[in-house]
């Protein structure tokens, strides 16, 4: 019923996604389906034909074994009509930027992390000005943003004067199981704690708010961490990611890549994904509930979508004075949400005294999954915005 509209269909755009992705799964598994490739899942399901042109983590845009540095070869001859770039933790030079406004009229600046930190996240961790700052190098050469932190959208609108619009997070239909939710009795949390321990230099970071979530004795019995029993992590897709990333950059220093290989390599690359994501979701159902902890983005993580995904009861943090964030799920009857180490541990002890609850909140969420939050939808809502500038009611 969203959809029964005249813009139901659109005429098919050519699409340039410069997305971020990261060459060892160490550190590619943080880096959520639903943030990356759920974008080209859904413009393909709007008839939208989309290349993707890899920004690697960690590689300079001048590098011989960067996409970046060869875009311009492997793309010769091609114009699109929309470009949507990712624009933190990927590195971009003046002429990367020179090319893509010839080629792209309208180029999407993708944010990822909130802009604006709290005076005991930066002291913590200094470095999380730097993220302000890719991103502030990043949108002067875009048209148009969305940001994960509904926060920023005036303030990315003022400074660069681009239509910027929140970025909700979105899951391919194919992806929801229809399972009844896990039969456990203690939650689980998927995730790490924030810069801790002797590989890291932060000896603040144990101040920040998940990593005292994560060290509070009151949850101890209530959630664990099942980290290692992830199905993943036996898997030999993740070999296979990482042999695939190898071979691609031995051929890019090289020189020995086309247009066809950077296809081929690319359709692989998101095959892979998508059978990770699949594993993910089922590790997602160690646990009896989902829980999603403070993060440094102030917005619901992917876990929260992810968790209703995998039919599994999402608990998530509610980050302080996000109105649009408040109001995107039920809480009681989709999602329930938590603002202390208390209420955190009040919902996992409710929910383990009433099963047919939580049977209950699985259902409620896998409807407002199917009815709002699937790529087809989201990427159909950017697109309608694009094109007509109206703002969708997420």
């Amino acid at each position: 019923p969203l959809l029964t509209h005249t813009y139901l269909f659109p005429m098919a755009k050519d699409i340039l996604l410069i997305m971020l992705e990261f060459d060892n799964w160490e550190q590619a598994r943080s880096w959520s389906y639903t943030g990356s490739y759920a974008f080209i899942d859904g413009f393909r399901e709007n008839s939208h034909r989309c290349t993707l042109l890899p920004a690697i983590h960690g590689r300079m845009p001048d590098a011989a074994d960067s996409f970046i540095h060869h875009a311009e070869k492997l793309l010769a001859g091609r114009t699109f009509d929309e470009a949507w770039i990712w624009c933190n933790h990927a590195a971009f030079d003046e002429h990367f930027w020179t090319w893509l406004k010839q080629v792209a009229p309208v180029r999407v600046g993708v944010v990822l992390e909130s802009l604006n930190h709290s005076d005991e996240e930066l002291e913590a961790l200094p470095f999380l000005a730097k993220r302000r700052d890719d991103a502030f190098t990043c949108l002067p050469h875009c048209t148009h943003a969305i940001a994960a932190d509904e926060a920023d959208v005036a303030e990315i609108e003022q400074i660069f004067g681009i239509p910027t619009l929140w970025n909700v997070f979105m899951v391919p239909e194919n992806f929801i199981r229809e399972d009844a939710p896990p039969t456990s009795d203690i939650a689980a949390f998927i995730g790490a704690a924030y810069f801790t321990g002797p590989a890291y230099n932060y000896p603040k970071a144990h101040t920040l708010l998940r990593n005292r979530f994560l060290s509070d004795p009151r949850l101890e019995g209530l959630m664990n961490r099942p980290h290692f029993q992830l199905p993943e992590r036996s898997s030999d897709t993740l070999a296979y990611f990482e042999a695939l990333h190898r071979e691609m950059r031995q051929s890019l220093l090289a020189g020995q890549i086309d247009a066809a290989i950077l296809a081929g390599f690319t359709d692989e690359l998101h095959r892979l994904r998508a059978e990770l994501f699949t594993l993910f979701l089922e590790g997602l159902r160690l646990g009896m509930a989902c829980v999603n902890l403070p993060t440094l983005v102030k917005a619901f993580s992917g876990r929260v979508i992810e968790a209703m995904a995998a039919s599994v009861p999402s608990v998530s943090w509610l980050p302080p004075n996000r109105p649009e964030c408040a109001n995107l799920f039920a809480d009681g009857e989709e999602v329930l949400l938590f603002d202390s180490v208390e209420k955190l541990a009040e919902k996992i002890s409710m929910m383990r005294a009433q099963p047919e609850f939580r049977h209950q909140l699985v259902q409620r969420a896998r409807s407002g999954l199917h009815q709002r939050h699937t790529s087809r939808i989201r990427c159909h809502q950017y697109g309608r915005w694009i094109d007509t500038a109206e703002t969708p009611v997420f």
